[in-house]
């Protein structure tokens, strides 16, 4: 390959950005989610990367860590993901109410849990989906009467205390499943199966899921609590849930300063499949469930293929069909993806991607590699930095049967300018 590559370096952002004590810290544990942004990245691109009043983008938003460490900072930012759930995350994890406004929400969020939790069933709600496979009869019964419940009397309650009620029903009708709610991840487990099955011998379930629920509740108060207190949130947030990267309308945005992302992994498409539980307790079709799924990268067939000096070399070394298949779908839409958010980047603006480096039929796939090339060589991109950050704790493909079974090490920020 005639084409040349920077050397990453070694790094650690957990030690270089000591102003963030966790990467669990204020609300950025609210709710799981796969392969999360590390909020000290995000502060690293910030501080280094971004000029006072700065606005940020993140085209594939997840968690939401972009946004909220661009408020903390006091940078208005643009969020678009896929998922649908994130009208009930954000809202929470970067509020726009105070300190006093949350007292009252909470106080009003206390007694519509315990007002689902204890009234017999109001009228049972249709769940569109196969959630029956995720539990036994006697726990499937009772989460239909209480999200039954969810659904029947969330309009008297004003929407605020509708999203953090809905937080605490999401996360019960996990821990109270067969799927395992130690990973985000949606499968099931043995070990999940033999908590639930113990579980059941006790006599007063009820009471102790109600316990669990308030216990869950008073975590949601504590994250909230400790962001309202700690910091002002100056930056407001844009975000467009449930929208496709790949589709979306750019121009509708105003001109970017920084794009601060982190694409979908190669071959760790289970995004959706995830928040499927979620989805639909919420109320969310399985037809529309499906349409989300569909666009999942890389599940969709391309409208080309990326062409480059490093990209070809690993395409031709792949022998499989179907892996090839999807590695040129993969590279299509998250690089035009990126390559149609780019255009609204200003002049010196920092395009910032975090990925790691999967593996197919065991050969390393270097992502940054494809990102470098192509931005620098097609639209002469300036190169700035390339960090080499080892995961401390994640769980990705780890005991896994598929082509990563001992996971990724290291995470790449690269990071480049465009002139």
């Amino acid at each position: 390959m005639e084409f040349q590559f920077p050397k990453p370096e070694l790094v650690s952002f957990r030690e270089k950005i000591s102003e963030i004590p966790s990467s669990q810290y204020l609300t950025h544990s609210i709710y799981y989610h796969p392969a999360k942004f590390i909020p000290q990245i995000v502060r690293y691109c910030l501080n280094v990367h971004c000029k006072n009043k700065s606005v940020i983008l993140d085209l594939f938003a997840g968690s939401g860590t972009t946004a909220l460490e661009s408020s903390i900072k006091g940078y208005d930012s643009y969020m678009i993901d896929i998922n649908p759930l994130l009208n009930y995350f954000y809202p929470i994890k970067i509020p726009e109410f105070t300190l006093e406004e949350w007292g009252e929400y909470i106080k009003n969020a206390k007694k519509f849990l315990h007002k689902i939790l204890n009234e017999k069933e109001t009228k049972r709600f249709d769940i569109d989906g196969d959630l029956e496979y995720w539990y036994p009869k006697e726990m499937y019964d009772y989460f239909v009467k209480v999200w039954s419940n969810y659904h029947n009397l969330k309009n008297k309650e004003d929407k605020i205390t509708q999203k953090i009620v809905i937080l605490v029903l999401f996360k019960l009708s996990r821990l109270y499943s067969f799927a395992e709610h130690s990973m985000p991840k949606l499968f099931i487990s043995k070990r999940k199966k033999a908590f639930i099955q113990k579980f059941l011998e006790n006599e007063n379930k009820e009471e102790l899921i109600g316990k669990k629920a308030f216990r869950f509740l008073y975590e949601v108060n504590d994250s909230v609590l400790s962001l309202l207190n700690e910091k002002k949130l100056t930056g407001k947030i844009n975000y467009f849930s449930g929208a496709d990267s790949y589709d979306f309308d750019f121009d509708q945005l105003p001109k970017i300063d920084c794009i601060i992302t982190s694409p979908p992994y190669l071959q760790a498409q289970e995004y959706m499949r995830t928040f499927k539980m979620e989805m639909r307790w919420s109320g969310i079709s399985n037809k529309k469930i499906k349409e989300y799924t569909n666009k999942e990268i890389p599940f969709r067939k391309p409208e080309g293929k990326i062409e480059g000096n490093y990209i070809n070399y690993i395409r031709n070394k792949l022998k499989k069909k179907y892996l090839i298949e999807m590695f040129d779908s993969y590279f299509w839409f998250t690089i035009k993806s990126l390559e149609k958010a780019s255009n609204r980047l200003n002049k010196g603006g920092k395009l910032c991607v975090l990925i790691g480096n999967p593996k197919m039929e065991g050969i390393e796939v270097e992502i940054w590699k494809v990102i470098y090339e192509y931005f620098v060589k097609n639209f002469n991109y300036k190169f700035l930095e390339l960090f080499d950050d080892k995961i401390v704790y994640r769980k990705l493909f780890t005991g896994r049967n598929n082509q990563n079974p001992k996971g990724m090490k290291s995470e790449y920020l690269l990071v480049l300018e465009k002139l």
